[in-house]
């Protein structure tokens, strides 16, 4: 499907008359059990993506990319969408758009060691592949999309973040994964003796090519997301996840895992780990229509834990995860975000 004007001025349109026609809740729902920290995410819209650390991590086997590069794809292929439409409303022919999205972060926060938990930065580096634009044209559409796009405003601006949780009784006795406290113990080890040793970079890299919104991401491990938006949205084609879904998915899966490695530090047997997240978010702000609330301005997440431990321990475990878990930080904000363009052919 193609996006065209007509269609996203009916939408702008629409948004006039009905201010409450572009109001939606995005959210994810996941689930952590077993032996290691592979989570099942499943997404509005039956999409389902496994989420998990790489194999040099505690409990990793790289089933799927982790919440932190998560987040740069969502970011990534928020921002193409964006550019795409518009591109369309200003008249731009605009062949691909893809972004190359980095975030650095020292993970030393992660396990209790460093003071900053979260991303200190998120670079975006966008290039655009329209050879019949002028820069001032490519700069004026870049300033639009800047000003509009709902992730890089959820990323600058604080976000009200609710967490709770909810107690499962457990029916069993072990613990399934007893070898993750060695490995989390030798992460803090490292990053006592050497406060750079947890330095990372997160990333993604995605385009999206011809005249609808599908994007395709590529992530660090040989893992790809095709991120779409529904029909009802002009060029959506509903052929993968949207990046506000894929936003929360992130910090649910972040949650989990932080949940997971904590429980095993603290010695408190829990046997799954699950999050379900809702953001609520008036899209008026991506049409223009409403620049006071460009992006999500809240996000709840409840998590349940399926265990045998007294509420005493899980508020002391939950209390370790608020203020320990990367994304609760970085959404916690506002976190720094650059903005770049360069042309992907010659200039005109």
């Amino acid at each position: 499907m193609t996006t065209k004007k007509e269609d996203v001025m009916g939408l702008i349109g629409a948004r006039k008359e009905d201010e409450s026609c572009l109001t939606f809740t995005y959210g994810s729902t996941s689930k952590l059990s077993g032996s290691g920290v592979a989570t099942e995410v499943d997404l509005p819209g039956g999409f389902k993506l496994n989420v998990d650390e790489p194999s040099n991590f505690p409990g990793g086997e790289n089933k799927g990319p982790n919440p932190l590069d998560l987040m740069c794809v969502s970011l990534g292929t928020c921002q193409e969408i964006t550019y795409k439409l518009y591109a369309t409303v200003m008249d731009i022919d605009l062949k691909s758009v893809s972004a190359k999205v980095t975030g650095d972060i020292n993970l030393s926060g992660f396990v209790g060691v460093g003071e900053k938990i979260g991303f200190s930065n998120v670079n975006v580096e966008i290039t655009l592949d329209a050879p019949d634009a002028t820069d001032e044209q490519l700069n004026m559409l870049k300033g639009a999309v800047d000003a509009h796009c709902p992730l890089v405003a959820s990323l600058t601006n604080p976000l009200e973040l609710n967490t709770s949780i909810v107690k499962v009784d457990s029916t069993s006795t072990s613990n399934p994964t007893d070898n993750l406290k060695e490995g989390v113990m030798a992460l803090v080890s490292a990053a006592t003796e050497d406060g750079d040793a947890l330095k990372m970079q997160y990333g993604s890299t995605s385009i999206l090519n011809g005249g609808g919104l599908k994007t395709t991401a590529t992530i660090t491990g040989g893992h790809t997301i095709i991120v779409d938006e529904p029909v009802t949205m002009p060029g959506g084609t509903n052929e993968g996840a949207n990046p506000l879904d894929l936003f929360c998915a992130s910090f649910g899966t972040c949650q989990e895992i932080t949940y997971k490695y904590y429980s095993q530090v603290m010695g408190i047997d829990v046997q799954s780990v699950s999050c379900k997240v809702e953001a609520p978010i008036d899209l008026g702000g991506l049409v223009g229509l409403a620049d006071d609330a460009v992006g999500l301005k809240s996000m709840t997440g409840t998590v349940t834990l399926e265990t045998n431990a007294s509420q005493e321990q899980l508020d002391q475990l939950k209390a370790a995860c608020d203020a320990h878990c990367p994304l609760v930080d970085t959404f916690k904000g506002p976190t720094p975000v650059s903005l770049t363009w360069k042309r992907a052919s010659n200039k005109k």
